[in-house]
């Protein structure tokens, strides 16, 4: 049997038994709405992830630098704007929430009374291999 390789949507030799009629039409599908070949699309992603990356090890010692200008200078401004970026502080507080864990373990019945099932939409993970 065949599958698509998720790599270059070209098919591969497996043991599991898809039909070959599935397998050319999900190739085509996917080809169909990837408005890009697939080397560049894993490309795109790959690069963004690297950017994302760079980002972050500038990013992030900034803001925790800016958090603690806050806490040491509170009358600066919370938004400022930074080559077109803006960025607001946003301050320590306190959240409540239940502990749904417990509370089905000491109260199942409560806690089956306060459930609700909520419907999720859809949606793409996307992930690096």
């Amino acid at each position: 049997m065949k599958k698509v390789n998720e790599y270059t949507l070209e098919f591969e030799e497996v043991t599991e038994d898809l039909p070959v009629d599935v397998v050319e039409k999900t190739r085509k599908s996917i080809r169909s709405i990837l408005n890009c070949k697939p080397e560049d699309f894993a490309a795109k992603y790959n690069a963004y992830k690297q950017a994302k990356a760079e980002f972050d090890e500038i990013y992030e010692p900034f803001k925790e630098k800016l958090i603690a200008l806050h806490s040491e200078s509170p009358e600066i401004p919370k938004s400022v704007v930074v080559g077109g970026v803006k960025l607001t502080y946003v301050g320590p507080s306190t959240r409540t929430s239940i502990d749904s864990k417990k509370l089905k373990e000491e109260e199942p019945e409560l806690a089956k009374k306060f459930t609700k099932t909520s419907n999720v939409n859809a949606s793409v993970r996307i992930e690096g291999i």
